[in-house]
């Protein structure tokens, strides 16, 4: 019967369901650019912590590029007050062609197509490490389902890249500070640029990833310092 209800439909249920669990049942508060305006204008962030990835030269490139400085403009100086959550699509619209989003490469169903928006899951993959190098409360985050790169095509180590799949999958993560954070992005020609801001000090945890390879799959456990704090699952294609 799934196969028989229009696409559309099922992307609008998908929203609601989301909705009602986000702000009906659990009441999250999200950070939003309109909130900030009037609220966090004056404040000062003299602490950063920063990550940069290279944009790899790739079929679709200049499709790619587009597609990040559309998804800079809507997230670049963001301010996330305590106890409020960053969320990608809060801030991104769905990437339509009337939304000004160009089609690229990107994993459908666990193979390497074509899509509206594609390549924006470098936004959502920067974030998400710099998230976890700030020591945030990671609320949503999803893996790929497949690993399509050998090593040295990699913008980003295996285990610390955040799919991002409209009204689907989200990023997102909480403020667990008591004072707000700000969040910027920038390219600068075919590097990818997160820095996270805060008023005070805080300090920067080690990530790093370990990969074990059975039968096809590969495991990655995320450590921070010497905690254990993911396990993302891969299959090899």
């Amino acid at each position: 019967m799934k196969k028989y209800i229009p696409q559309r439909a099922k992307l609008k249920y998908q929203l609601y369901k989301r909705y009602w669990r986000e702000h009906i049942q659990n009441h999250h508060l999200f950070a939003s650019k309109q909130y900030v305006k009037h609220t966090h204008s004056n404040v000062i962030f003299p602490f950063q912590i920063s990550t940069e990835q290279q944009i790899k030269a790739s079929s679709f490139f200049e499709n790619k590029t587009a597609n990040i400085d559309l998804c800079i403009q809507y997230i670049d100086g963001l301010i996330v007050p305590p106890n409020h959550i960053f969320s990608f699509w809060h801030l991104v619209p769905e990437p339509s062609i009337q939304n000004g989003f160009k089609q690229g490469r990107n994993i459908i169903n666990g193979a390497i197509g074509e899509e509206i928006g594609g390549g924006i899951c470098q936004v959502s993959c920067i974030l998400y490490i710099t998230a976890l190098k700030a020591g945030l409360k990671i609320i949503e985050r999803h893996a790929h389902s497949v690993d399509i790169y050998q090593e040295h095509e990699r913008f980003t180590p295996l285990g610390s890249d955040a799919t991002i799949v409209y009204a689907y999958k989200d990023l997102q993560f909480k403020n667990i500070f008591d004072f707000p954070i700000q969040i910027n992005l920038r390219r600068k020609h075919d590097v990818l640029i997160a820095q996270f801001s805060f008023q005070n000090k805080i300090l920067e945890k080690n990530i790093h990833f370990s990969v074990e390879l059975r039968d096809q799959i590969k495991y990655v456990i995320t450590h921070s310092d010497l905690d254990q704090i993911n396990l993302s699952i891969y299959k090899v294609l």
